[in-house]
């Protein structure tokens, strides 16, 4: 949530007053210094988002999240792979100022555009998101807080087989033996 202004001006000026708090300067001086510094403070707390990025997902079981597996990236667009009975959580999403700092504050809208026909979209209380596969099938996966965005392509294959099924025995005679 984005704080007010009003909130974020106190909070540069709380933090130029304590950069300034021992300076020796005169009075005069002091009050320039202190008004220089909060209007930078202010500036990098105000500052609009250059970046967002999601980090790269940890890979799990479905029954088993705590074990993670190893990150499989393929193809030319690098896609994270995974099969059929795993999923994929994304840490929350970061953004970041033309200066790396971080940023604050907007709402940021994740997607997938599968239609969940390939992977379910879980948002979990800690701001990170885990893709469930439901099937093979490739889904494009995307951040945005409305005017920077971040994508990503999750492919899904199937999995090793669960089980084999074996069909009921077909009983027949046995051919007679051959005359001698």
């Amino acid at each position: 949530m984005t704080a007010p202004a009003p909130d974020r001006r106190g909070e540069a000026l709380r933090l130029a007053v304590d950069l300034h708090a021992r300076s020796k300067l005169d009075e005069d001086c002091l009050r320039q210094a202190v008004l220089r510094s909060a209007l930078e403070f202010a500036a990098v707390l105000t500052a609009p988002a250059a970046v967002l990025a999601a980090g790269d997902p940890v890979i799990a079981e479905q029954g088993n999240p705590a074990r993670h597996l190893p990150l499989t990236r393929e193809g030319a667009d690098m896609a994270v792979t995974m099969t059929d009975t795993q999923q994929a959580t994304y840490p929350a999403p970061a953004e970041a100022d033309s200066k790396g700092f971080p940023v604050t504050g907007d709402v940021i809208t994740i997607a997938e555009d599968s239609g969940g026909a390939v992977v379910a979209k879980t948002e979990n209380p800690d701001g990170s998101v885990t893709f469930t596969a439901v099937a093979p099938g490739s889904a494009q996966v995307s951040w945005t807080d409305g005017t920077l965005s971040f994508a990503d392509t999750i492919n899904v294959t199937a999995g090793a087989a669960a089980s084999l099924v074996v069909g009921a025995p077909v009983i027949a005679d046995q051919p007679a033996p051959p005359a001698a």
